[in-house]
């Protein structure tokens, strides 16, 4: 096997850190812009009209990975990997193929709509506007050429410059007393906005044109064949983290689906971390499965650890602040939000690790175990919420989610044999997340 030197594999880790760096710059900046702006608008509307503003995200949400067709980790590893196809043949078959996707999917909610809110025109008008977002993510492949190319800040630059729009737009309606419909627009609104500068910068700064990209038929055919189950696992995953959302609309009431919402938001809003900091690492740990497998494992649990370190971190963390957190950001009348937010953000340590886990199915081309996994959990978690909910209605439905994450992100890789080594990495990582200096030895070199 072809060595990889211990200062490499240090500097390789500092240089992924660097790039998460840049997303967490802008998450961090989102977030902070996102209390104050979105603290307000709860306030302005109320927990029910806010419910319903977010409802209108559950549609397009579900279907963000049908529209996305699972492409995201599969582009990127064949980037990386250099093969037969150009990146150019890459980039523009994976253009070609979310763009259909989306507007199909745009079509789908659509005809949904018009069928189960037809007595609800606003409504059916707030969630074409947020659906709008599946079509204008296939731009998104430019993102996925920067994060092969470890090169974050470019992405960062123009979804940053887009959600500053977005949100002084959002600031002039909230002043201005626009109605809820104006709110659910301001979601197009950033969507094509991002979608604009990013070609705009891809063409200037790499010295290319999205005009270059090519589609292949063959190609497409080989990555439809590679990503379905990601994509049909993608989509269980959107389903067990809305379903619950539909359900508390459906089963309960729109004061508790408010409530929830806003606990979601103080929840939810950390899980870019683990999407930051896997995407990093992930270029450098699909080069050393090519070149070193020891390497490779060690890299691997690794990361696995620092999920669950930083994980775990967030859950005590807000665990303690939650009541003062919903009271100071929401007021009286979000009085139990801070329940439903103890409950939910533990579902964070297992969201971390899943997904830093759920690259080791693609490398080792087991895709379909993910896809298991995933159906298993939603199905669950939907179960979960038609007895817990109509009873205890949002305590119930973070109960709900939370055993469902523990259940498909962990405990489901013992009982799958082929998935058992990932269950025992997992288990590893959760005690590295607990040694002295961690950090430390995350980033020294390795012996």
């Amino acid at each position: 096997m072809i060595g990889i030197s211990p200062q490499k594999l240090s500097t390789t880790a500092r240089k992924a850190f660097a790039n998460a760096g840049w997303v967490f710059f802008d998450r961090i900046f989102r977030m902070a812009t996102a209390l104050l702006v979105g603290v307000w608008s709860a306030r302005y509307l109320g927990p029910a009209q806010f419910g319903l503003l977010n409802f209108a995200n559950v549609f397009p949400t579900v279907l963000t990975s049908l529209a996305g067709l699972g492409l995201a980790n599969i582009l990127i590893t064949e980037i990386v990997r250099k093969g037969e196809y150009s990146e150019n043949q890459l980039l523009g078959t994976g253009f070609i193929l979310r763009l259909i996707a989306g507007t199909v999917s745009l079509f789908i909610i659509t005809v949904c709509v018009r069928i189960l809110y037809s007595d609800q025109p606003v409504l059916q008008a707030m969630i074409l506007f947020t659906s709008s977002v599946l079509v204008c993510q296939s731009v998104d492949v430019i993102d996925l050429h920067f994060q092969s190319r470890v090169k974050s800040r470019l992405s960062v630059t123009a979804k940053s410059i887009a959600f500053v729009l977005s949100t002084v737009l959002r600031v002039y309606f909230l002043a201005n007393q626009f109605s809820l419909l104006a709110f659910s627009s301001i979601v197009f609104v950033e969507a094509a906005l991002s979608a604009l500068i990013l070609i705009v910068i891809y063409n200037r700064e790499e010295g290319q044109h999205v005009l270059q990209w090519r589609f292949d038929r063959a190609l497409a055919l080989r990555l439809l064949q590679m990503a379905w189950p990601i994509m049909i696992a993608d989509f269980f995953i959107f389903l067990y983290m809305r379903s619950d959302q539909f359900l508390l609309k459906e089963l309960a009431t729109d004061l508790e689906l408010g409530k929830y919402t806003a606990a979601l938001r103080l929840s939810e809003v950390w899980y870019f971390i683990a999407t930051a900091i896997t995407s990093s690492f992930y270029p450098s740990i699909v080069k050393l499965k090519n070149q070193d497998e020891d390497a490779f494992q060690r890299a691997f649990r690794k990361l696995l650890a620092l999920l669950s370190f930083i994980s775990i971190l967030i859950a005590v963390f807000i665990s303690f602040s939650a009541p003062f957190l919903t009271q100071l950001l929401y007021g009286q009348q979000y009085s139990g939000a801070d329940r439903i937010l103890i409950i939910h953000i533990w579902s964070a340590v297992f969201v971390f690790t899943g997904v830093g886990s759920s690259y080791w199915f693609i490398l080792h081309n087991k895709q379909r175990i993910l896809l298991i996994k995933t159906i298993a959990g939603a199905f669950l978690n939907i179960l979960l919420n038609l007895v817990l909910v109509p009873d205890y209605g949002a305590i119930g439905a973070s109960v709900a989610t939370l055993l469902a994450y523990i259940m498909s992100s962990y405990l489901m890789n013992y009982f799958v044999k082929e998935a058992r080594p990932v269950f025992f990495v997992q288990s590893a990582a959760f005690v590295d997340a607990f040694k002295v200096n961690f950090i430390r030895s995350l980033l020294k070199k390795d012996e």
